[in-house]
């Protein structure tokens, strides 16, 4: 399973193996899926998110506040396509299968 929690470094090393002109966009919703362009981005360098486990003091100590990626508006319906990919699970593998 993928991590959830990405760091800013995980979003660029993602990002980074794709084409630069390539659009970026949000899939949101997944049993209604939609596509959305990417709105403002800002950060909370002294406020985390919320995660699990951040009622510890080590968990707390351990942030560093987090960026935030807004949602751009809705532009239609997400390619089926993408949709599948987005939930297909890394750990299957499907080859060899008839």
């Amino acid at each position: 399973m993928p991590e959830r929690h990405l760091t800013v470094a995980d979003l660029i090393n993602s990002l980074a193996a794709h084409d630069p002109r390539t659009p970026v966009r949000l899939a949101l919703s997944p049993e209604w899926p939609f596509e959305h362009y990417v709105g403002a981005i800002t950060a909370t360098p002294h406020i985390p998110p919320t995660t699990p486990d951040s009622t510890t003091a080590a968990a707390h100590d351990e942030q560093r506040g987090a960026v935030w990626i807004g949602d751009g508006g809705q532009i239609g319906h997400l390619p089926p396509e993408a949709w599948v990919e987005l939930h297909r699970d890394p750990d299957d593998d499907l080859t060899g299968v008839a």
